[in-house]
């Protein structure tokens, strides 16, 4: 009788090892499928069908499935005209959206408590070195008391036009659910992307010179 159990724990185990093998291999088809979604760029986040419908070109589309830390959101606006709008700087310039047709628009929701925002803050900083004001407009939103924005421009040394606007604004800029929040807006006024969370240089240089 003593002498089953050696061999009876031997089969126990190689059902244990098989079941780990399977368990394995299972995890590595989901791995593999869902990296081919995401090379596609259909991703595992509920956006499936609106990303599907959504107005990308192939360019942008290779961005969004490159990303890293962020997502695209209002799909479903992609290609509208933004409605125009008036706001101040903290220098007491005042901007209307209509001023920059025919330019490329990056209009940035942040915040000066907002840790992801001011991660940001350098790569806008180079983004407006490498892009000139002819090519590029860059209007960072806060609705926070332009003393406090105003403060943080100075001691960050913001080279980019930095805005504290408490009013509402137009749909879908007064739509933010999180920030850093960014509307990249095409020379023809009309909305390319809508991104939340925090971007570096590269996917802001990409995303502006997608078609």
């Amino acid at each position: 009788m003593n002498d089953d159990k050696p061999e009876n724990s031997t089969k126990s185990n190689n059902a244990v090892v098989r079941m780990a093998a399977f368990a394995v291999l299972v995890i590595i088809i989901l791995l593999i499928f869902q990296y081919q979604r995401g090379k596609s760029g259909l991703f595992s986040t509920g956006l499936d069908e609106d990303y599907a419908s959504a107005r990308i070109s192939k360019s942008l589309d290779k961005v969004i499935s490159e990303r890293m830390g962020w997502n695209p959101i209002h799909l479903e606006r992609y290609g509208e005209k933004i409605p125009d709008f008036t706001v101040t700087d903290i220098n007491g310039k005042t901007h209307n959206l209509s001023d920059y047709h025919g330019k490329n628009v990056f209009i940035v929701m942040w915040a000066t408590w907002c840790g992801p925002c001011m991660a940001e803050v350098p790569h806008l900083i180079a983004l407006r070195e490498i892009m000139s004001e002819d090519q590029l407009a860059i209007l960072a939103i806060s609705n926070e008391p332009v003393e406090t924005v105003k403060a943080m421009a100075a001691r960050k040394k913001l080279t980019y036009t930095v805005i504290s606007h408490q009013d509402r604004l137009p749909s879908p800029l007064s739509e933010v659910r999180g920030i850093p929040c960014g509307f990249f807006i095409r020379p023809d006024g009309t909305l390319k992307i809508v991104t939340e969370g925090s971007l570096h240089l590269g996917e802001m240089k990409m995303i502006i010179l997608a078609e």
